[in-house]
């Protein structure tokens, strides 16, 4: 088997709705938001030529590893990274990701040093996961998409009785 393609998106009918592991606990917008629905690929191999589309962030996680977020469906990229000679996994629906605002909050979520992201590492009470500095003070989760409900609810409970 070389690839995963339950885990696209962008490969299943019109007849199955797509719907975000965080919608339930997320329904709103504020601190901690669902940013699920980005294209995720891991990539595999010589990283060294690889260069992200317009739209397109590449996020190291270890020597020959690494994480592409995209805007919106992967299915480009999967191919163009493929067509390369990488390995490229979709884990579009396998990884939720929310954005939080804030580093006292980020603080709160995890012992990460926040300046020496992406790091992978323990977030909400030991929950492996990756996280990224996207802006300034905004950092963005990633985490297996059945642990993001419970990611969600931490993180909105940190949030409470912080200065907007």
């Amino acid at each position: 088997m070389s690839e995963l393609a339950f885990l696209s998106p962008d490969r299943v009918g019109p007849e199955v709705t797509l719907v975000s592991p965080l919608a339930r606990a997320l329904s709103g917008t504020g601190r901690v938001r669902d940013v699920s629905a980005v294209g995720k690929l891991e990539l595999r191999g010589d990283l060294s030529a690889v260069a992200p589309a317009e739209g397109e962030e590449l996020v190291p996680i270890a020597p020959g590893k690494a994480l592409l977020v995209t805007g919106g469906s992967p299915a480009a990229a999967r191919t163009r990274l493929r067509e390369s000679g990488l390995r490229v996994y979709d884990l579009s629906a396998g990884l939720a990701a929310l954005e939080v605002d804030g580093a006292q909050l980020m603080r709160r979520l995890t012992d990460l040093d926040l300046d020496s992201l992406p790091a992978a590492g323990a977030v909400a009470r030991g929950v492996a996961a990756l996280v990224q500095r996207t802006g300034d003070d905004t950092f963005r989760i990633f985490v297996q998409q059945e642990l993001g409900h419970y990611l969600a609810q931490v993180a909105l409970d940190a949030a409470e009785g912080l200065a907007p």
